[in-house]
């Protein structure tokens, strides 16, 4: 299918693009693009997987699995000081900024260790493999997948409340259904609900809180119980959760959305 052709062509030469860059001129947003562009390459091959019993998601997406991976702990890091700035007692903090910097700077160090020329060639080789089941894909299974995604993601956003445990995977699938739809020209007649982009961002910024509140849990036990940089690193921590919860509350007064006909 060549619309398949096409998108895919174009999210390799943004993938690649990133990853020539040389390290030194690497930005916080690189580490985003990167994931984000994975993160489409992912879904492709979950639609592909649907349209063709031959290809093989898991085996083709292994070499993406490592940089993205790495480059997500990267990114934990970078999102954990940007949320930290925002809060009223960050200027208060002494020892964790420090540390949290030495913490990204490692993990940036693995990365690309990782991201060598070695992947690079790796990944180049499996592009002709994939381009060839790309444009082998039929019309017909195409529109039976992306009918079937859009009943999965129907049934979700009408429930009347999600649970914690419940956010994480529903952000993922809404993920995977928006990036495959912009793969195709607009049809209104297809869009799903009103407020899916303002949700998905909601769902975004709750789950960037719940990645903060985990790694602040692990870090606090390390520094001495009754210290100043305690105190100040749990009211960063409730404050956290507050929004957080606040978000939770918020995302769930949207629910259930009547899908658009």
């Amino acid at each position: 299918m060549k619309e398949l052709v096409t998108y895919f062509k174009t999210r390799k030469s943004a993938l690649n693009l990133i990853l020539e860059k040389a390290p030194e001129s690497y930005t916080v947003e690189n580490f985003h693009e990167l994931r984000v562009e994975i993160k489409k390459m992912k879904a492709l091959f979950e639609l592909t997987a649907f349209c063709n019993r031959n290809f093989k998601p898991r085996k083709t997406f292994k070499p993406y699995s490592v940089i993205f991976k790495q480059a997500g702990r990267v990114r934990e890091h970078q999102l954990q000081q940007t949320i930290l700035e925002e809060q009223p007692c960050f200027n208060l903090l002494k020892k964790y900024p420090n540390q949290l910097k030495k913490l990204e700077t490692k993990e940036i160090q693995k990365f690309f260790l990782l991201a060598n020329k070695r992947l690079t060639k790796k990944l180049k080789e499996k592009y002709p493999i994939i381009i060839d089941f790309l444009a082998k894909t039929g019309k017909k299974k195409v529109n039976r997948y992306r009918n079937r995604m859009r009943k999965e993601i129907k049934k979700l956003i009408r429930k009347d409340i999600f649970k914690k445990n419940e956010m994480h995977h529903f952000r993922k699938r809404l993920k995977v259904y928006q990036y495959n739809e912009k793969i195709f020209p607009f049809d209104p007649s297809r869009k799903l609900i009103s407020t899916q982009t303002v949700l998905s961002d909601m769902l975004g910024e709750w789950h960037d809180y719940e990645v903060a509140i985990l790694h602040l849990k692990k870090t606090i036990p390390f520094y001495k119980t009754n210290s100043k940089e305690t105190k100040h690193l749990k009211t960063i921590k409730a404050v956290v959760s507050l929004k957080r919860e606040l978000l939770f509350h918020k995302i769930n007064a949207n629910l259930p959305c009547n899908a658009l006909v």
